[in-house]
């Protein structure tokens, strides 16, 4: 299962329907790096444990806590509403 090109996909649906070729390459770029770096980090952080530790659920929750307050800010400046989570 190609799980980040599932996503693209689905991101990619949001964009602009005149969107250039280049800007969607770009933008699949940017996409996929996002997704590296935060596996990167997720690698690289976790606990060397096989089952997650109180520091490593810590570590996800501020992840989710961080992309969830980003995707408000888009909400808010792009479609003027506001969610919960």
């Amino acid at each position: 299962m190609n799980y980040i090109d599932k996503g693209w996909e689905g991101y990619k649906a949001l964009l602009p329907k005149d969107a250039s070729d280049v800007q969607i390459k770009e933008t699949r770029q940017a996409f996929f790096g996002g997704a590296a770096v935060l596996f990167e980090a997720l690698m690289r952080t976790l606990d060397p444990c096989e089952e997650p530790t109180d520091a490593d659920m810590k570590k996800m929750s501020d992840i989710q806590r961080e992309l969830n307050e980003f995707g408000r800010k888009l909400d808010s400046r792009y479609l003027g509403t506001k969610r919960q989570n």
